[in-house]
């Protein structure tokens, strides 16, 4: 599985059509134990202890983890029309994949690999 997958919107002649930023702020207010984020991203990296930023445009959303107690950023809409997320791993794979499925079926859309591969 691709590290990466993809919330995308194709028209019939596999066209990209783009989720805007308001469709996808409504589908994550939809949605209990997910809201949008606040602020950039950012993470340490291990090797060299260096602070990474990743801009939030406005739709990055987390999901409530209840077993760490804590919100998690797991989506990042994108200005190109697309929502990305982490593959998640085999645990947290069937939760984090029926999350993302409702998202896109309330997008009218379906997740992709890095690839372009439709998922299941």
């Amino acid at each position: 599985m691709s590290s990466t997958l993809h919330i995308v919107r194709k028209q019939a002649d596999g066209t990209h059509e783009d989720i805007s930023l308001e469709e996808w702020k409504q589908a994550v207010a939809g949605h209990e134990g997910l809201r949008l984020s606040d602020g950039d991203a950012r993470q340490v990296n291990p090797l060299t202890h260096e602070i990474i930023t990743m801009p939030n445009r406005g739709g990055d959303a987390e999901v409530w983890r209840e077993d760490c107690q804590d919100w998690i950023r797991v989506f990042w809409w994108s200005p190109e029309g697309y929502v990305s997320f982490p593959a998640p791993d085999a645990r947290e794979q069937e939760k984090a994949l029926s999350l993302a499925r409702s998202l896109a079926l309330r997008l009218n859309a379906k997740i992709y690999d890095d690839a372009g591969a439709e998922t299941d």
